[in-house]
């Protein structure tokens, strides 16, 4: 009998240096961390019950977190796939090299707009926009560093700049791919399934339907010519059905979360969905056990009954079919 496959995630912090619009964690207070960069790599020995589709570091900002890189180096040596997730803000020259030197598969850097004022005010920093253009440039001149990827959030706040965001992407050599995500309710704020008619968030939510048919269509013919978007074709358009009616779900079958992802928080805590309650600790038990466990198989009963759109269901880990 093979192994298990597994994409892990470990998410390191759950504080950011930004005040973004379509996230609250800068609202979430000081909260304490219990991974250590030791622990951390007990994990990753760990993976070598799994067939290991790769690793991903997210938070927060994972770059806040000072052994980070160490991580990365360290799942390096293991011949894993390592992906981050950065605003980018913090990413002067000096940090691009240890970033080059750490052996980071990827890192992709959330980009919202290539208009400046766009973009700084979707995430609450001046000058944000550039500090990431700066960023992209010390990482491409040191050279046979991590191929760079642009994330981006579709709101009502750059509806009308996605295409030019696009097209500038497309020419942008330094940048291996663009990948787009439909806006979600914001972190750190309690479940709302009506969340977009909220006043707080009217701001984000694109109301104009025909414009957002039309921006989304426009990007996939972009894609069929050519255009490194990563996204499917099939999220593509699942995109636009849960824009036209965000309370129907965006797949045509069930979640396909609970398979072959885990998540580990800063606590510890495991996850295969959020929406649920976590299935064990890595303080307490080993990942093996903790994947196998009848807590594990009670929640991926409750994933297979969901009918609920989420960001990780639409956004991070879309299953390819047809829509």
């Amino acid at each position: 009998m093979g192994k298990d496959k597994m994409e892990l995630s470990l998410s390191l912090n759950n504080t950011c240096n930004l005040r973004c619009r379509m996230c609250r964690i800068w609202n979430s207070g000081e909260e304490e961390n219990k991974l250590t960069l030791e622990k951390c790599q007990g994990v990753i020995d760990e993976l070598g019950a799994f067939e290991v589709k790769g690793v991903r570091l997210s938070g927060g900002d994972p770059l806040l977190v000072p052994w980070v890189l160490d991580l990365a180096g360290y799942i390096n040596k293991k011949k894993y796939h390592s992906c981050a997730t950065t605003n980018g803000s913090m990413i002067n020259e000096a940090y691009a090299l240890k970033i080059v030197s750490s052996g980071l598969s990827n890192l992709n850097i959330s980009l919202d707009s290539y208009t400046p004022g766009i973009h700084d005010t979707i995430r609450g920093l001046p000058g944000g926009r550039d500090r990431i253009m700066d960023a992209i440039g010390h990482i491409a001149k040191k050279g046979s560093g991590p191929e760079i990827g642009i994330n981006t959030v579709i709101s009502n706040f750059n509806l009308d700049d996605l295409l030019i965001l696009a097209d500038a992407i497309q020419d942008d050599k330094r940048i291996n791919h663009l990948y787009f995500m439909a806006i979600m309710q914001p972190f750190n704020t309690p479940p709302d399934k009506g969340w977009f008619l909220k006043e707080d968030f009217r701001g984000l939510w694109p109301e104009d339907k025909d414009k957002v048919r039309y921006v989304i269509n426009e990007l996939i013919a972009r894609k069929k010519s050519g255009y490194k978007i990563n996204n499917s074709f099939a999220q593509l358009r699942a995109f636009v059905d849960y824009f036209l009616d965000p309370l129907h779900f965006a797949r045509k079958n069930t979640c396909n979360l609970g398979k072959e992802v885990m998540e580990v928080n800063q606590m510890g805590d495991v996850f295969l969905c959020h929406l649920y309650e976590s299935i064990g600790n890595v303080f307490q038990d080993s990942l093996s056990n903790i994947w196998g466990s009848e807590k594990a198989r009670l929640v991926r009963d409750k994933i297979n009954r969901c009918s609920q759109n989420c960001n990780l269901l639409i956004n991070c880990y879309f299953e390819e079919e047809d829509v």
